[in-house]
């Protein structure tokens, strides 16, 4: 609920009372036998909690609204503790109170209050969730984030703001049962709190000191109860929590106790009054609270304590754990709420590894040769001229990926890559005649078909980074479109061409790989990365010398067999694919 809100219904409220003839600073009154002292104390605390609603005071003016409604319960008093607990984001405990507003006035209640009342219980309806308890033991404590709430079976709805909780179930003799559940507002979530008897135990033995008689609470459920004899109570082995708790503000401050197995345990402890309450709030709920060393369980803890100097320390796994020091006054209520910060070392933060499953990938990639080497584009010297060779190819990969990151597979490709030379000085010998030097221009032109095997390794740096090495075969051919011109014997410049020459070439290739995803979903993920392949030329492509040229006025003639690429080249190819996880 926004504050405005809860505002404008508390002043709804009040412009309602008052147009009946009723003063706000005080609960209404009705035809009961109410003790005249008694009165007078609700309207103490009734105009005490006003003035802290006031000053934005809220946890404070609820606990002065719930005074009043103790002594006298009141329309008012009931509609100012629920606004209180609608302000403090209790929404679960706003609508009950809400609820029993309406049970109780609604006859009496001015038209505007209550339309604003059924309003406010539409929208808080919204806000909370319920919390169904199945197949635990009967008579089975239930506790919410260390707040009782009944017992199995429970007679009505476990209402919950929306939110995670820990719910506790126990009985003696059982083991107790705990759980973190998920609460979405207007829906149900269930748990199965199926208790198993205890088969090993350990003996709690309680005496108050004065042998007063006090309710012993043990890991938050009421167990029994202290007299002057000791209390002795079956528990299961570990560490609990154990305090008392008597009339009034009677009681004693949490205290861990360790239980071993077939062991007694005594605790002998003596009830103090005390005099201030203190309400932790973790953020997030699930976190550990620790009051003055004692450690008091998960989630929102709230009790009373002595007036003076506490350090309240809050942990959860993958957070910075937080220590505040808190310093109570006698009668003071104290609403403590510690965030914290995530620790970004913790590896509580990463991702789980994915299962084993099978994976396939689409690449395409634009490829750049520096130099095919070999007699063509290794040999061009002076005034020759070479582009680097670009091409481009495509891919189709599978493989098997473990939970380690580990994966490996097998691949389908094709390529093509083009280079070329102009002005590259070379000879072409002439049938009966001397050599001529000739100007030519060569095309170089590699493709092929490759099939290969890789193996890989993913690491999860927020997005996933991912290595891999290939290897396998290229079977495909190489081509030499080539022309030129030559001074003839004639003194004339003669020009002849193209000549076209294409020759299989097989090479080996180990292709070295780095590249980084952005996962579209569970299973899609498109990446970008880069290649370096390093082709290794098991049968090196030459032009034929058998392939004669015409050689203009000279006759015929011949070039030499030049190899047309070397025995290794090097590509460099940036790379996109989209990724399937299956």
């Amino acid at each position: 609920m926004h504050p405005c809100s809860a505002a404008a219904l508390a002043i709804l409220l009040a412009s309602a009372l008052l147009s009946h003839g009723l003063a706000l600073a005080q609960p209404v009154q009705d035809a009961g036998d109410r003790a005249e002292d008694g009165m007078s104390e609700a309207k103490a605390h009734f105009v005490k909690g006003i003035k802290l609603y006031d000053q934005g005071a809220f946890s404070a003016a609820l606990a002065e609204f719930q005074a009043s409604r103790a002594l006298y319960p009141g329309e008012s008093a009931t509609i100012r503790a629920a606004t209180c607990l609608d302000l403090l984001h209790r929404f679960d405990e706003a609508l009950d109170l809400f609820e029993v507003a309406l049970r109780a006035f609604s006859s009496t209640m001015a038209p505007e209050t209550r339309a604003a009342v059924q309003r406010k219980v539409i929208e808080l309806r919204g806000l909370v969730g319920t919390v169904e308890i199945e197949g635990a033991e009967p008579g089975a404590a239930i506790t919410v984030d260390g707040q009782r709430r009944g017992e199995f079976p429970l007679l009505a709805p476990l209402r919950v703001a929306a939110g995670s909780y820990g719910v506790r179930v126990y009985k003696e003799g059982f083991e107790p049962f705990e759980a973190r559940v998920d609460v979405a507002g207007g829906q149900t979530a269930r748990v199965s709190a199926h208790l198993r008897r205890l088969r090993q135990t350990g003996t709690l033995q309680v005496t108050e000191a004065r042998g007063r008689e006090l309710e012993v609470v043990v890991d938050g459920i009421p167990v029994g109860k202290t007299s002057a004899a000791p209390l002795a109570l079956p528990l299961a082995p570990g560490k609990h929590v154990v305090f008392l708790r008597g009339k009034g503000r009677l009681g004693t401050v949490p205290a861990n106790v360790t239980v071993r197995v077939n062991e007694v345990e005594p605790l002998r402890i003596e009830a103090e009054v005390l005099d201030a309450t203190l309400r932790v709030t973790p953020v997030p709920v699930g976190a550990r609270v620790s009051i003055d060393a004692v450690e008091l369980g998960r989630g929102l803890w709230e009790g009373q304590v002595r007036a003076g100097k506490h350090t309240v320390e809050v942990a959860a796994e993958g957070f910075l754990p937080e220590r505040r020091e808190v310093s109570l006054r006698r009668d003071e209520r104290r609403a403590l709420t510690v965030p914290l910060s995530r620790d970004p070392r913790s590896p509580f933060w990463r991702k789980p590894p994915p299962p084993p499953h099978f994976l396939v990938e689409l690449s395409t990639a634009v490829l750049f040769v520096p130099d095919f080497q070999g007699d063509v584009a290794g040999n061009c010297p002076g005034e020759c001229r070479r582009t680097v060779g670009v091409g481009r190819y495509g891919v189709l990969r599978g493989g098997y990926e473990l939970s380690s990151g580990l994966s490996l597979g097998a691949s389908l490709g094709v390529l093509s890559a083009t280079q070329n030379m102009s002005g590259r000085s070379t000879s072409l010998n002439i049938v009966g005649g001397s050599p001529k030097t000739i100007d030519v221009d060569d095309v170089l032109r590699l493709g092929g078909l490759f099939v290969g095997g890789w193996l890989g390794y993913a690491i999860d740096a927020g997005l996933p980074i991912r290595l891999r090495l290939g290897a396998g075969g290229l079977f495909g051919s190489m081509s030499d479109a080539r022309r030129g011109a030559f001074d003839a014997s004639d003194q004339v410049r003669h020009e002849i061409g193209t000549f076209v020459q294409i020759q299989p070439a097989h090479f080996v290739f180990v292709t070295p790989e780095v590249r980084v995803g952005l996962p579209l979903g569970r299973h899609v993920e498109l990446n970008a990365g880069l290649e370096l392949p390093v082709h290794v030329a098991v049968s090196r492509p030459r032009w034929s010398e058998a392939k004669g040229v015409h050689a203009g006025p000279d006759g015929y003639g011949w070039f030499n067999d030049d190899a047309l690429v070397g025995g290794l080249f090097f590509s460099v190819a940036p790379a996109v694919s989209a990724r399937f996880d299956l």
